[in-house]
């Protein structure tokens, strides 16, 4: 069996419980690049998505050459809220690379007193292909997860 022939990677997309919210966090503390939010048709979404009553607004922003795809989903159903630990199946998490991971923490932290970090304080790995980075988690109210990390020895 071939494999599937990729043309290139589009997106990645994540559910959020508030969009506005998290368009506002990766514009204002990451740097993304707000490029369109709006709402999609119920039918499309229950279509898509094989659910009956949803509704979405959808959000796509852009860090360099990374397109991201923010949905907040709402309508006549109650939604689950997953926050799956690191360690969880189904966890996800981006990794940003940074020249200053302890002043991205600090940036984090004091945007909403609800961010927290998964550790007190940043780890330099100490093997594998990321040996002398240091990393760190942060958390955002949803659950959202986001590496800091830097080049070694930075």
């Amino acid at each position: 069996m071939s494999v599937i022939e990729v043309d290139r990677y589009y997106h990645t997309g994540i559910v959020v419980a508030d969009v506005d919210w998290t368009i506002t966090f990766l514009r204002d503390v990451l740097g993304f690049e707000f490029l369109d939010k709006s709402p999609r048709d119920p039918k499309n979404q229950e279509f898509v998505t094989g659910v009956q009553g949803i509704e979405v607004m959808i959000a796509y922003m852009r860090l360099q050459d990374q397109l991201f795809e923010i949905s907040q989903y709402g309508g006549r159903l109650e939604l689950a809220h997953y926050k799956p630990r690191m360690v969880d199946v189904g966890h996800y998490h981006l990794c940003l690379m940074v020249d200053d991971v302890d002043g991205a923490v600090q940036k984090c932290l004091a945007y909403d007193e609800r961010i927290t970090t998964l550790s007190p304080s940043p780890l330099v790995v100490d093997s594998g292909p990321n040996k002398g980075n240091k990393v760190i988690v942060v958390v955002l109210p949803d659950g959202m997860m986001i590496e800091f990390t830097n080049t070694r020895n930075g």
